[in-house]
């Protein structure tokens, strides 16, 4: 990728200056330039590591491809910036728009423009995640701490631009969706799962992250904020409940791990309704947001989706009614997988969705702000503890049904 200089680094830096020079070099506009634009940050505590906003730009004079409004996107304020800039996601969205998505077969918005002051070859992040895999997890600790205070004195720069989506219906996670809109989303998600399913494109794809990779640090994550968890919330928790964290606590590093030994596919990694939206007159589901893609089981974008999506009263036939409606949409496009090993897919990739929802509220690198932000992790954690009360999690590692 191409590093240019001239990159925002907050919201301020966007002046109709910068704008007309990025939809020039973007073959957007020629004659004309901006005069004037207005920012309008959307989606507050709704994405924790990147800021959103519509810009809408007022020309000079009218050009046929000058877009009328566009989605800007740079990260977020400086403490999770730092967490998303360590894990590479900002960089990694660019590198989807510019590279991966003209390949897709699933709706994604338009790319516009997208900049970077530096950047790593494709192959260090994951370098950085193996050496860390290979030490202790007080050693990760210890290198965390390190790598954190390096990239708070040299944060990088990103900017994108991309189309503006607001025009369709968007995705809510508070307020849940229709049967109707679970079953188009998991069609969307059969589609872009299928199109990677055990696939050997996966290979050339080195600055997406396996999940398996991550295995140290989402542990980690987790044993530094479960007691205060469990602290904080012990008069909401049942016997289960803590059963369930306990697990976690001996088995968390070994559940994501394996979540890298089945089914392989690219995963959205945020696959929840915030980040989708609805194109009803064309009966599409558009997917936003690709800034935590990765490479793992589709169980982990199967539970990551249903944890919130359905009410906290979904009942067992409903689910299993919905990992239906997935695997015919997957037999549809080739890929045969049966219930059994689809559902144990599920259950594990639920119980990863417990061990990344829980500590959210607790991570001393992450804000999630202080009104919709905590309201949604408190709901999604509630969801998430309902799916798994009938999960048989004691022996679940050790008992893989036949693909």
């Amino acid at each position: 990728m191409r590093i240019q200089a001239d990159v925002p680094f907050r919201l301020a830096d966007i002046t109709p200056a910068w704008l007309t020079d990025a939809l020039k070099s973007a073959g957007l506009i020629t004659a004309t330039r901006v005069i004037e634009l207005d920012l309008k940050v959307i989606g507050e505590e709704t994405g924790f590591l990147g800021l959103v906003a519509i810009v809408t730009p007022r020309y000079e004079q009218s050009e046929p491809q000058a877009p009328a409004s566009l989605i800007l996107k740079i990260p977020t304020a400086l403490k999770n910036r730092v967490l998303g800039q360590s894990l590479g996601v900002y960089e990694k969205e660019i590198r989807f728009y510019r590279d991966l998505q003209p390949l897709l077969k699933i709706a994604t918005p338009r790319h516009f423009y997208s900049a970077l002051n530096a950047f790593d070859e494709p192959h260090a992040v994951l370098r950085r995640l193996n050496w860390l895999n290979r030490l202790p997890l007080a050693g990760v600790a210890i290198a965390a701490v390190v790598l954190t205070a390096v990239i708070a004195f040299f944060p990088r720069r990103y900017v994108l631009l991309i189309e503006n989506l607001s025009h369709f219906r968007m995705g809510d996670q508070l307020n849940g969706c229709s049967d109707d809109d679970i079953r188009r989303v998991l069609e969307t998600m059969a589609e872009l799962h299928g199109q990677f399913w055990n696939s050997e494109s996966l290979t050339d794809l080195p600055w997406i992250v396996p999940v398996e990779q991550t295995a140290k640090l989402a542990q980690l994550t987790y044993v530094q904020a479960v007691e205060r968890y469990k602290a904080a919330y012990k008069a909401q928790l049942s016997a289960r409940h803590v059963a369930l964290l306990d697990w976690l606590k001996v088995h968390g590093l070994e559940l994501t791990e394996i979540q890298g030994t089945c089914s392989r596919t690219l995963l959205h990694g945020d696959f929840r309704l915030d980040n989708l939206c609805f194109d009803d007159t064309n009966n599409r589901v558009i997917v936003i947001d690709w800034q935590t893609m990765t490479i793992g089981s589709a169980g982990l974008d199967l539970a990551y989706f249903l944890s919130a999506a359905l009410p906290l009263d979904a009942t067992e036939e409903d689910i299993n009614q919905h990992l239906k409606t997935y695997r015919h949409s997957l037999e549809a496009r080739g890929v045969r997988v049966s219930q059994a090993r689809l559902r144990w897919q599920y259950e594990i990739g639920m119980l990863s969705m417990l061990h990344r929802v829980a500590p959210v509220m607790f991570q001393a690198h992450l804000d999630i702000g202080t009104d919709r932000g905590p309201a949604l992790m408190q709901d999604w954690i509630a969801k998430t503890f309902s799916k798994l009360e009938a999960v048989e999690f004691e022996h679940i590692l050790s008992q893989q049904p036949d693909p």
